[in-house]
């Protein structure tokens, strides 16, 4: 009997208790996102040329590879953002896929491109991290921080404040996985 590794599609969302804390207020989300980016920049600053393009373990992205898809995740989540404000549909983005071993398919669209230039993945990461905070603090000023915005695979319609947690998950989540190939911050 073989041994099972194609991704299995979920039937019900993942529980937001993974990432959300229902206590943490929004500033302090917005922060631990921005520590969390702070974090990976300066990884990915000091990961020397010869290894930013190498896998960090057999099968695993390269450290420039799981930057471009922090990049892509936030202009999806941006781009999500923007069409609920500008009163667009949610996407309907169905459900996601999990591994046995329990790592996540990437949303499509957030799969990353090798070979990617370190600084131009650098100002990248930190524009895309701007532009979705910026609107984040919107749905804020709007009074709109818990109004449903996110469609999400994994969990499924996020409000505002759930997307600034997840966000902050997200960059600890892969800075976790790089962290093993480095000196730790």
């Amino acid at each position: 009997m073989s041994e099972v590794t194609d991704p299995v599609v979920l039937d019900a969302y993942l529980p937001r208790t993974i990432f959300y804390n229902d206590q943490h207020q929004l500033d302090g989300a917005m922060a631990d996102a921005l520590q969390g980016l702070d974090h990976l920049q300066q990884w990915l600053h000091g990961v020397p040329e010869s290894a930013l393009h190498q896998p960090v373990a057999p099968g695993k992205w390269s450290p420039a590879e799981y930057a471009d898809h922090l990049v892509r995740t936030n202009r999806m989540i941006r781009q999500r953002l923007q069409a609920h404000l500008d009163g667009e549909a949610h996407e309907q983005v169905g459900y996601g896929a999990v591994y046995p071993d329990g790592r996540v398919v990437a949303h499509s669209g957030t799969e990353p491109v090798p070979g990617q230039n370190r600084e131009v993945l650098t100002r990248a990461l930190a524009r895309s991290h701007s532009e979705v905070m910026e609107l984040i603090s919107r749905y804020a000023v709007e009074g709109r921080l818990t109004e449903p915005c996110l469609p999400h695979q994994y969990f499924g319609t996020l409000n505002a404040e759930e997307t600034a947690q997840l966000i902050a998950a997200h960059y600890r989540r892969h800075l976790a996985q790089l962290l093993p190939a480095a000196e730790p911050l």
